[in-house]
């Protein structure tokens, strides 16, 4: 299979540089050099490997150039966010401007939007120094700033707070990884709109094209609960969701509807394949199917705000077009690889965002998946052969996202059997009767825009129906689940084995899964038994609070102040990841005085 795929190899590769860079940074501190260093002679060797026609070899040689490249990237990348932050904390300033760059954000008692800064100064001195940055400013502003507004701030911009407990969310790190080094809370006394020159200039289009067709949403869709819906769905800001309506999509193993993804392209890809595929009958017909579907593509990209999420989907469905009009024959997988190859060539750290992680394997497992799950049932039935493809597509998806999802979010809808493929059905209806709905809006046929408007409420009011089905099903989520790296790493090497049995008529291959089974439960034991022994006391950083922890095998003693036990946020952002990871059964609370 990776012969007809040979990018799924160049792409593991080259991730896997990419993790090692990341090691050897942090651990060794090794300089770019070295690793460029080694990258010559390697690239001499694949070379001449290659003009000697030695095909092993030059194999061999392609794979150590893109793991050597991957690494260089890392480590010159991280080397250069280094010298950002040292350079900004050496400036001595106490005012900047910052030039908005993304559409502001509602979050608990803040507005939150990213900017780059321009200037630095104190007094009449004033140094040029551009820096990503994230900034918040109260809830309470009348007049919001708008991206391309160019803002003068007084105070200092802050490094974002590493993790102070066990097991806490590491934001500072995530925000590195956006390449944003940053933050600073702005109260509306301490800033100034200097100018709106930038509003209109191409580099804020995208921004402007998703805040008009949000103005469009909140015309045409009259619930207010389907409207939040598809500003989700279709503009990535999950601000107007409901706090109820956003639990239905967790418990139902659907949340991942509520951000743009690969998924939502590949449903207005599909779509617009189905509506103008007779097109490639015309003389030429081919090469206008190509322009009428890099059109819309574009176009709904734009309508989405063009996150990081919808390049690579619409990189990829663009890929998988010029395939099929040049009809030359294409692995999926392949083309998969490819768009993933050129995101992390373009953005190594692209690899540690959960988004692009879970999006690929929920492709790679469509792809790899849907096939033998499918061919379990054979209804003649059309509408039950509809009702299992779409549950065979969810079920594949899913298959390939588990084991990262456990890592990540520490639960399981045991109802997304049911569930799924209802929301992946009325998904199908609801994301293309949105674009239509904005597409009418733009030539300006209103009572076309009204109809498409009717059609996208319903949709979205059924896809909410349907994702609340197992808040009233017993055992709808089981949570606190815990997999460590290289447990995750085992399941998927089983889910590997298991599907290439398949792919390859292999019975050795079904004997290294149980080989994998026996390996994975022994492991899983092994570090249950080593956590429930360990009981280590655990002083707790909580702002505002005092938390002490005492464990005793699988049960956790919380010595807090009253306050505490009554701030559930608190308690997530801080404890309850320890509390995960140590496999804990029972709090037991405690008040001190």
């Amino acid at each position: 299979m990776l012969s007809r795929a040979p990018f799924v190899s160049v792409v593991i590769f080259l991730a896997t540089g990419i993790l090692a860079g990341d090691a050897l940074r942090t651990t060794g501190h090794m300089p770019v050099v070295f690793v460029l260093t080694a990258l010559i002679p390697v690239t001499i060797g694949c070379i001449l490997l290659y003009r000697f026609g030695r095909s092993t070899g030059f194999a061999i040689g392609l794979a150590a150039w893109m793991f050597l490249l991957g690494a260089g990237m890392k480590i010159r990348g991280e080397a250069e966010k280094d010298a950002q932050i040292i350079s900004v904390d050496a400036l001595e300033y106490n005012t900047y401007t910052a030039e908005v760059t993304t559409i502001p954000e509602k979050r608990s008692n803040s507005i939150r939007f990213g900017v780059l800064t321009k200037q630095f100064g104190q007094g009449n001195h004033w140094i040029n120094y551009p820096a990503k940055a994230l900034i918040y400013l109260p809830d309470s502003l009348s007049d919001i700033p708008q991206p391309g507004d160019l803002l003068l701030v007084r105070g200092r911009l802050d490094r974002p707070a590493p993790p102070a407990n066990p097991g806490q969310f590491d934001y500072e790190q995530y925000l590195r990884n956006r390449g944003i080094l940053f933050t600073a809370f702005v109260d509306d006394h301490s800033y100034e709109r200097v100018s709106a020159g930038s509003r209109n200039s191409p580099v804020y289009w995208p921004e402007a094209v998703s805040a008009w067709a949000d103005d469009q949403f909140r015309t045409y869709v009259s619930d207010a609960d389907a409207y939040g819906l598809v500003k989700a769905m279709l503009l990535g800001r999950r601000d107007d969701l409901g706090a109820e309506q956003v639990g239905d999509y967790v418990i139902s193993g659907a949340v991942h509807i509520l951000s743009v993804s690969g998924m939502h392209v590949a449903i207005i890809f599909l779509v617009i394949s189905m509506a103008f595929g007779w097109v490639k009958r015309w003389c030429f017909g081919k090469w206008l199917y190509l322009f009428l579907m890099a059109a819309l593509l574009g176009f709904y990209a734009l309508v989405t705000g063009l996150p990081p999420s919808v390049q690579r989907a619409a990189l990829m469905c663009l890929v998988l077009v010029i395939a099929e009009v040049a009809e030359r024959r294409h692995n999926p997988m392949n083309t998969l690889a490819f768009s993933a190859l050129i995101i992390l060539l373009l953005e190594p750290c692209a690899l540690y965002d959960v988004g692009f992680q879970l999006s690929y394997l929920a492709m790679a497992g469509i792809f790899l998946f849907y096939e033998p799950v499918y061919g379990i049932l054979k209804p003649s039935n059309r509408f039950l052969k509809f009702v299992w493809q779409v549950t065979a597509l969810a079920f594949a998806a899913q298959l390939a996202t588990f084991p990262l999802s456990l890592f990540y979010f520490h639960q399981f809808p045991t109802y997304f059997w049911l569930v799924n493929p209802m929301v992946v059905a009325f998904t199908n209806v609801l994301l293309p009767a949105a674009l239509v709905l904005v597409l009418m809006s733009l030539s300006g046929i209103s009572w076309l825009a009204w109809v498409a408007g009717q059609l996208v409420t319903f949709s979205a009011q059924l896809t909410d129906w349907s994702a609340s089905i197992p808040r009233v099903l017993p055992g709808h989520l089981l949570e606190n689940l815990h997999l460590n790296k290289l447990e995750v790493l085992l399941l998927y090497s089983m889910l590997f084995a298991i599907w290439y049995a398949w792919y390859a008529r292999s019975m050795r291959w079904l004997k290294a899964t149980v080989m994998g089974v026996i390996v994975f439960a022994t492991v899983s034991i092994a570090g249950s038994l080593i956590v429930y022994w360990n009981a280590d006391p655990v002083v707790f950083q909580v702002p505002k609070h005092r938390v002490l922890s005492f464990k005793s095998g699988n049960r956790l003693y919380l010595l807090s102040d009253k306050a505490f036990t009554e701030d559930t946020r608190a308690f997530d952002f801080n404890v309850k990841n320890y509390a995960v990871s140590c496999e804990i059964q029972q709090i037991i609370r405690t008040t001190a005085p």
